[in-house]
């Protein structure tokens, strides 16, 4: 999924398009096309689009061969279609052309949802004292959510959710807001059962940060979105130390809003529907299962909007989303998306 650049002209990357688009619908063996021919509406419709796909490259410095353009330029046409109708919908929510446009879904699937988070049997969840939360909360408007971040084509998102509340859970502390190591987690706790770029879980994170002392800064040990070996000096180069962890109750609202009251907390989702692909901005409230593939930062909650949400960090980069952000309903039970099965935070 990595494309490298690839020289060729507009005009002719145009051409194979528009073929490739026309055989689709088996008129190329029946029609003697030529660019100079009457504009049809089917002709302007994909004239659009191909204005449209060279303004995605160029936003998102997509690069391809010829015969890749033809492809990826077909995939883009389809979502494209399928973003148009989804939004004539009246949902909740709404698509748009994002980074990940150019991919089909099983293509999406297989670099950002590459394994299901199991729960581990042996962590006991807490039940938090019942107390008043305010109806509303947002930590990202409070300074107290480092920027998003973007793991790249690599399944490491679990390792950013785990970053992402243990920054919140340290400044909340005392401390200063630090952006914390990814690639120690994802290099540094292959014993505790994480996969690095294949997958992995906050909670074996945690216990390896717990047993190592601590994590390290971004800064000290940069991300590179792809496996590594553990640098055994940097992981001891401590920014941020945490003794223990929690797990809230699982498929309890109340309990869920307690927790995020205090401090933002991971959770896990199934990701791996179009609602999270191609997601634009608004509240999602269906289209999702329960099969948790992503992990992600809850960062507040909104008791007064019509639906209830939850506001959601994840680590897909700021053109995804609202700047990055998701917006999921709050139901009962396991919550949309699985949204509500496996909170937990970091304890200093």
């Amino acid at each position: 999924m990595d494309y490298k650049l690839a020289s060729g002209s507009k005009s002719k990357k145009t051409y194979i398009a528009i073929i490739a688009a026309l055989a689709i619908v088996g008129v190329v063996a029946t029609v003697s096309f030529s660019l100079k021919s009457p504009q049809t509406p089917a002709l302007i419709q994909l004239q659009i689009d191909e204005q449209e796909f060279q303004d995605f490259i160029a936003k998102y410095n997509k690069n391809y061969s010829e015969e890749e353009y033809a492809r990826r330029f077909k995939i883009f046409r389809d979502n494209s279609a399928y973003i148009r109708v989804f939004n004539t919908q009246g949902k909740t929510w709404f698509l748009g052309v994002n980074e990940f446009t150019d991919m089909t879904f099983a293509e999406f699937k297989m670099v950002y949802t590459p394994s299901k988070i199991l729960s581990d049997p042996t962590i006991e969840a807490s039940v938090l004292q019942n107390t008043t939360i305010p109806t509303q909360v947002d930590w990202s408007a409070k300074g107290a959510v480092t920027p998003v971040k973007n793991q790249g084509q690599c399944g490491g998102c679990w390792a950013f959710a785990t970053t992402g509340s243990c920054e919140s859970a340290w400044f909340l502390a005392g401390h200063n807001l630090t952006s914390l190591s990814e690639q120690q987690l994802m290099d540094c706790s292959y014993s505790y059962g994480n996969l690095a770029c294949g997958g992995g879980t906050m909670t074996q994170a945690m216990k390896y940060v717990v047993k190592n002392g601590g994590i390290t800064s971004e800064d000290n040990y940069p991300y590179t979105a792809h496996d590594g070996l553990c640098n055994q000096a940097k992981e001891k180069q401590f920014a941020a130390t945490f003794t223990s962890y929690k797990v809230v109750k699982a498929d309890d609202v109340q309990q869920m809003q307690i927790a995020v009251a205090q401090q933002p907390i991971r959770v896990s989702v199934e990701a791996d529907q179009n609602a999270w692909q191609l997601y634009k901005g608004g509240i999602v409230s269906s289209d999702c299962g329960t099969n948790l593939d992503h992990e992600v930062l809850v960062v507040g909650y909104n008791q007064l909007n019509s639906p209830q949400y939850w506001k959601v960090k994840n680590s897909w980069g700021t053109t995804w989303g609202e700047a990055g952000y998701i917006r999921i309903a709050i139901v009962a039970g396991r919550g949309v998306c699985g949204i509500q099965m496996q909170p937990a935070y970091p304890i200093v």
